[in-house]
């Protein structure tokens, strides 16, 4: 089935323990259109790009048969971010700054998203990410739909929660999964333990979540339904920047993929998201995650279940 994912294209500069890289090609929508096509024959893509964006970078997505038709291209800036990873907690972004910071004029001043390209058809079925971004936009994209997604998946963040928090819990009732980390869950529910983080986000509209514990892996929760996946142990922590974007690729590339939204198949697209996860954060930027064979994938899930099986 098709998969639609509309979210912020972007250039990031990273450091972490292992060095430092300048702008290089990330956001959320590039990380889960990337994870995704090596499950999903049709990803498509909604952002916006400036006039500083280097063209070649498009020719990625289009390597991976990512359609780009929703990308557009605006007389502005590109976003950036810059952030850095810290040896004592290797998967927690501290931003050092991004383009709102700086008060550079960028895309996001202005873009508001159209969930469909001129030519596509709006009578298709579709599945639907909405990565990080304005509660606002998000909204206004699920109210596009003339005929709606089979799925929706939602991702918010801190930003947000803090600066629009009524925006963001509105949409909790439209959307049929919500992925968002512990931090993320604790602050829009005010509450410390996850139970009652759970309990709460069921009380606002939601009806199935991925809460991601980073380095622990993550918990599926729906109704009396709890699945726990950890995260898959690896070498060394060299990037997390996209990791989440990746895990929700994984697992909204691998629901694509199946006749029947079963139980067991949310359980198999947690597995697949954290496997998605797992590769990326191995390298800088998108390197890892875009020389994957089906074989690595498949020998990456081996381990991870072998770190389950009892």
């Amino acid at each position: 089935m098709k998969l639609k994912v509309v979210g912020v294209i972007a250039y990031d500069s990273i450091t972490s323990e292992f060095g430092s890289k300048e702008n290089i090609f990330g956001g959320s929508a590039t990380y889960f259109a990337i994870s995704s096509s090596y499950l999903s024959k049709e990803v498509r893509v909604t952002g916006a790009i400036g006039n500083d964006f280097n063209q070649s970078d498009l020719k990625i997505l289009t390597s991976k048969n990512i359609n780009i038709e929703g990308i557009v291209d605006l007389d502005v800036k590109t976003f950036r971010w810059e952030g850095k990873y810290e040896s004592k907690s290797p998967n927690d972004a501290i931003t050092l700054s991004n383009s709102i910071i700086k008060g550079e004029s960028n895309v996001l001043d202005t873009y508001k998203p159209t969930l469909f390209s001129k030519d596509e058809n709006t009578e298709e079925k579709f599945n639907l990410f909405l990565a990080n971004g304005d509660p606002s936009h998000q909204l206004d994209l699920i109210n596009q739909m003339t005929k709606r997604a089979e799925l929706i998946g939602l991702d918010t963040m801190d930003f947000w929660i803090n600066n629009s928090p009524d925006e963001v819990k509105k949409l909790f009732p439209e959307i049929d999964v919500l992925i968002i980390n512990e931090n993320e869950a604790k602050l829009l529910t005010n509450k410390n333990s996850l139970k009652n983080c759970i309990d709460d986000l069921y009380s606002m509209g939601v009806k199935r979540m991925v809460i991601k514990l980073g380095n622990y892996g993550l918990l599926y929760s729906h109704n009396k339904t709890k699945f726990f996946v950890p995260a898959v142990l690896v070498d060394k922590v060299i990037d997390p920047t996209g990791a989440g974007d990746s895990f929700a690729g994984g697992f909204m590339g691998y629901l694509s993929t199946v006749e029947n939204l079963t139980e067991e198949n949310y359980k198999e697209a947690c597995i697949t998201g954290t496997v998605m996860a797992s590769f990326c954060i191995e390298e800088f930027g998108l390197t890892r995650l875009l020389n994957l064979s089906q074989n690595d994938i498949k020998e990456r899930k081996n381990l991870l279940m072998s770190q389950i099986k009892i």
